[in-house]
């Protein structure tokens, strides 16, 4: 939210310079301490990107508490967002007015705010979806008469323009490129988020060994098709206590099952989706026939629960057409209709791997038991 203020509001740019030095700024007889010492002056975007709670300060200060209650509100913080869920908390905002320069910075870098799951995850689909805050909803779609009814989205307000929602996703994406949230990188996806690491409240103190850990980033970040939150209670383990250490691998591991349920291919340094082995294979790409989308999606429905699908009876275009939905590329030898493939059907499904594909003339029993 503060970089949105301060983006928006035309206070500073990507490259503006912030001074983090000496690592720590004072409040009276509060210190507060940036995670890692010694950045020095670094452009706003490092800001966000090493994550520096000096840094976030100083652009907070800029802001003041009226413009940065402002944004609070606009991203649906300190309020209920949606009907479907009858018990959801409104969480917790200060009054711009109340906040003191020391109250100011806790809520520049996170702090003295509550958040709910539902609100975090929202905040960050506004930039995802161009800036604007829509109503989160369980309900997809209903069956009425027979016939299927989508819900519609409702926008519930503009939060940022799409300007300023290109901006800080791009600032998103170097977080995980080589800020803080490296472990969220998944292969042949650009990936946009931010962790957070935040002391816990505890009998309404913070507490010195207790955090939550979190991360939250959507993929793919320049034609997005969801965002995952991975809030960690309290870690204690060798990875230690961090977002990025902690919740950005859980990420990880949520997003490519994800991405296999729904069918994303890679859009980034995808590798080439067919080594063809012989030259009668590379004709066979054009000369098969396709068959009905319902064929396919019943090929592709094993890949949902981590299976490799059965790919025999599949023209040679629609075995690559697959598994360039679950992420994986392929070799192929002979010409015509899969006949062999490895790995098997329903073994595990492993992102990224090559796929063996042995064709011939005289195609195997279709997926799903049809000719």
């Amino acid at each position: 939210m503060t970089a949105s203020a301060a983006l928006e509001e035309h206070l500073m740019s990507p490259d503006t310079p912030i001074d983090t030095r000496p690592g720590y700024i004072t409040f009276g007889r509060r210190v507060i301490h940036d995670d890692h010492a010694g950045l020095g002056v670094i452009p706003f975007t490092d800001v966000i990107v090493k994550s520096s709670n000096v840094g976030a300060i100083r652009i907070g200060m800029k802001l003041g508490p009226e413009r940065l209650g402002e944004y609070v509100s606009r991203f649906g913080f300190g309020q209920t967002l949606a009907p479907d869920f009858r018990g959801e908390s409104p969480g917790i905002v200060w009054n711009p007015a109340r906040l003191d320069p020391s109250a100011l910075a806790s809520v520049s870098m996170g702090y003295q705010v509550g958040v709910t799951a539902i609100q975090m995850t929202s905040a960050a689909s506004a930039v995802a979806n161009g800036g604007v805050v829509v109503e989160p909803r369980v309900i997809h779609a209903f069956i009425r008469d027979g016939r299927r009814v989508e819900v519609p989205h409702r926008v519930l307000r503009r939060a940022v323009t799409t300007e300023t929602a290109a901006t800080l996703t791009g600032i998103m994406e170097q977080v995980v490129e080589r800020g803080t949230a490296r472990s969220a990188q998944i292969s042949g996806y650009t990936v946009a988020g931010k962790t957070g690491t935040a002391h816990k409240l505890v009998n309404g103190r913070y507490s010195n060994a207790d955090y939550n850990a979190s991360f939250v980033g959507f993929l793919p970040s320049r034609h997005p098709a969801v965002t995952i939150l991975v809030v960690i209670d309290s870690p204690h383990g060798p990875n230690g206590y961090y977002g990025g250490t902690v919740s950005a691998p859980v990420f990880k591991r949520i997003a490519e099952a994800t991405l296999t349920y729904l069918g994303i291919g890679p859009s980034l340094n995808a590798p080439p989706p067919v080594l063809v082995a012989r030259h009668d294979a590379e004709e066979s790409l054009v000369a098969q026939p396709v068959r009905t989308p319902e064929v396919l999606t019943a090929a592709l429905e094993p890949a949902r629960n981590g299976l490799m699908p059965d790919l025999r009876g599949l023209s040679a275009r629609e075995a690559l057409r697959l598994l360039s939905r679950i992420g994986m590329s392929a070799r192929l030898s002979g010409d015509g209709f899969v006949v062999e493939q490895s790995p098997v059907p329903g073994a595990e499904l492993i992102r990224g791997d090559r796929c063996l594909l042995r064709l011939g003339r005289r195609p195997a029993s279709s997926p799903g038991g049809g000719p």
